[in-house]
């Protein structure tokens, strides 16, 4: 798996997966090392943390929202697809987004992880769009 990592522009690992790539328990450490290894945007997920985010502006924690967790199953993949989804609608290269946009796109990510625990079952407690909105509009109320 390391050999692969300068071939990588965006890599969203777990932080129980920081030592298996970097050798680094702590995500800031692990993240920079990928960082230096070629990887333009690098996502370590905290369960319900939410997220170290480190890119070339350099790195942040992006809390993750209250939940009441029932089913973790999925969580991570959740993630990532929210993450993504947001990428793929703005069209650019990897090392162009900004840190605001990013954070924003992680907060993306946290909130969809966050509706999706809270239900059983990976696959049918996915949100709809509509839910996640709503859950960032809450988020942002309080």
């Amino acid at each position: 798996m390391r050999s692969l990592i300068p071939y990588v522009d965006i890599m969203k690992i777990s932080d129980e997966e920081t030592k298996l790539l970097t050798d680094k328990e702590s995500p800031e450490e692990a993240a920079k090392i990928l960082f230096q290894k070629g990887v333009k945007i690098v996502i370590v997920t905290l369960g319900s943390d939410g997220a170290y985010l480190y890119c070339q502006d350099g790195g942040v924690y992006i809390p993750g929202f209250l939940s009441k967790a029932v089913d973790t199953n999925g969580a991570g993949d959740s993630f990532v697809g929210g993450f993504l989804y947001c990428i793929s609608k703005d069209g650019k290269r990897p090392e162009v987004f900004t840190m605001d946009e990013l954070e924003e796109y992680v907060r993306f990510g946290n909130a969809v992880a966050n509706l999706c625990v809270e239900k059983k079952g990976a696959i049918p407690a996915m949100p709809t769009l509509a839910q996640v909105e709503k859950q960032i509009k809450y988020a942002k109320a309080e």
